[in-house]
């Protein structure tokens, strides 16, 4: 299995806007931990759009669910970031 990787979305108007791209054969277990730790992931049908809304942060994903992204809000601690990461299995920083 790859590891995740990341990438930062200079294109937001959010500057802590991540991507982090799954291994092809851990996306639907790592979409199920990211319910369990962070929300109800929401279909939105026409924009084909998976997302979960939590209060430091959005993750969302085309139908594909990879790569994942995340908009950071205002009130993301670090210790969500940690937890996100945690949960997607990143071991990058920051």
């Amino acid at each position: 299995m790859t590891e995740v990787t990341r990438e930062r979305v200079r294109a937001c108007r959010r500057q802590d806007t991540y991507k982090y791209f799954l291994p092809r054969d851990a996306v639907a277990d790592t979409w199920e931990r990211l319910a369990r730790g962070f929300g109800e992931i929401v279909w939105h049908a026409s924009t084909k759009v998976f997302e979960i809304r939590h209060p430091a942060m959005i993750i969302r994903s085309t139908w594909l669910r990879n790569p994942v992204t995340v908009v950071r809000k205002r009130s993301c601690a670090p210790a969500d970031v940690d937890a996100l990461h945690a949960l997607l299995g990143y071991a990058g920083e920051g």
